[in-house]
């Protein structure tokens, strides 16, 4: 493959605007870093779906670019929460015609193969749900590409592994797109000071720690910049001679510097959206509510070594889905952080009823997947206009030993509380299957080692 990074930018950039095809069948061409490419065709399809196949003129490699989205106002609105996730839901809709666009290409490079003695390379290319749609094709079709700011494929439901070497991934490490989902592919993180300067503004300590008391959504929407395709061109957001990212040695030397910074974020952000696209499907009923629970958790529950012989758990393994009722193994860690709750509501001047109740029930979940088995106090972040940060800890927040789980009020009040008990639900069920498994493997260890 001898097309180089800076040349699959300015093709997935000529995506959004490329020439068209003459009437009399002429094919125009781009200049991409100084080689020609030609356009082999253009579509333009009514799922939204744009995209264009470029050839390179000298050694007949083929690329397909998929068009993104450079949205009108903030990524992390327009994008990321939004519709439960803007870019996921167009990048499903837009998945079959960018298939058919890209066996499209192979077919063209097939028909070459007697012109340049093999059939030309074919790869693709595109920036943030382009980028999406990058990962996608590429691991459906066995196919390599380079992405910018893409919006991870893995959590599309699609049976996309994450990892792997087949797709580069190219992200600015402020991008909130490409923080929401893992990816396809490899990932080369660039960043520029004033991304490290947003993130630390939003209380983002420069450490491994995690009692910084953070804002990400104060960070993802003052960072939005960070997601325009320009940073990978030779121009600015204004269109003005500049140089590319790709050019800079340091920015991936500051991003590698400042890594436990933009990662503690990006961590944050992919959280959040997990939260927002369960929040979302509130308003589209019960039904949505479960459809996206369910995408967001394994296909299959994991299955207890110790049913019996009708499949049954034993009865200690039997619960309420409601921590309120007497009983359930996190009775007493819901109360603790109901109680912590509406104390900080009321401290905050926030009505203490529904809202609370979703924070408390939201939290509970986080505080679970965390590792939290009780919770010691409950503590307040950063108050905004995007909302209060509510924190439940487990140990002395000032031990760096301690645990703790963190949710977004304005996020979790979108998150309805039966939601939150059936994912704790599966949670629990996910963590006891994993200790019953631990001790069976201790058994057989002593079992082995008194023989």
């Amino acid at each position: 493959m001898t097309i180089s990074t800076r040349q699959y930018a300015q093709l997935a950039q000529h995506s959004y605007d490329p020439p068209e095809i003459t009437a009399d069948g002429e094919r125009p061409f781009i200049v991409a870093d100084g080689v020609r490419f030609n356009v082999l065709k253009n579509v333009d399809r009514p799922s939204g779906y744009q995209g264009t196949i470029f050839q390179r003129q000298d050694t007949g490699e083929i690329v397909v670019a998929h068009r993104g989205s450079e949205f009108d106002r903030q990524p992390f609105e327009d994008g990321v929460i939004a519709d439960g996730g803007m870019v996921a839901n167009r990048a499903n809709k837009q998945l079959k015609d960018a298939l058919a666009l890209t066996d499209e290409a192979s077919e063209m490079a097939r028909g070459m193969a007697h012109k340049y003695g093999q059939a030309p390379q074919v790869t693709v290319t595109g920036h943030s749900l382009g980028g999406c749609l990058t990962q996608l094709t590429a691991a459906k079709r066995g196919l390599n590409g380079e992405a910018f700011n893409p919006y991870g494929a893995v959590s599309l439901n699609q049976n996309v592994p994450e990892g792997g070497t087949q797709v580069i991934n190219h992200v600015m490490a402020g991008d909130v797109v490409s923080a929401a989902s893992k990816h396809f592919g490899k990932v080369t993180m660039y960043a520029e000071p004033v991304e490290l300067n947003v993130l630390k503004a939003a209380g983002y300590e420069d450490s491994g720690s995690q009692l910084d008391i953070r804002n990400p959504i104060k960070a993802a929407v003052t960072g939005g910049d960070s997601h325009r395709m320009h940073h990978f061109l030779d121009v600015d957001g204004k269109g003005q001679p500049d140089r590319s990212i790709l050019s800079q040695p340091q920015a991936r030397e500051l991003a590698d510097r400042h890594r436990p910074v933009f990662e503690k974020y990006r961590g944050d952000i992919e959280d959040i959206r997990a939260g927002a696209t369960i929040g979302a499907a509130v308003y589209r009923g019960s039904q949505a509510i479960a459809e996206e629970i369910r995408r967001h958790l394994p296909e299959s529950a994991p299955e207890s070594p110790f049913r019996d012989a009708h499949g049954a758990l034993p009865a200690h393994g039997r619960h309420s889905l409601d921590p309120r009722d007497p009983g359930h193994p996190n009775r007493a860690m819901h109360e603790a952080i109901h109680t912590g709750v509406e104390h900080a509501f009321a401290s905050k001047g926030l009505q203490v009823g529904e809202s609370s109740d979703r924070t408390s029930a939201a939290l509970l979940v986080n505080a679970r997947q965390n590792g939290l088995s009780q919770v010691d106090q409950v503590v307040t972040g950063r108050q905004t206009a995007a909302g209060l940060d509510v924190f439940a800890v487990q140990g002395d927040v000032h031990d760096p030993a301690h645990k703790r789980a963190q949710v977004n009020t304005q996020v979790a009040a979108q998150i309805p509380v039966e939601a939150s008990f059936q994912q704790l639900a599966t949670v629990n069920q996910q963590q006891a299957v994993a200790q019953e498994q631990h001790n069976q493997d201790q058994a057989r260890t002593q079992a082995a080692r008194t023989v």
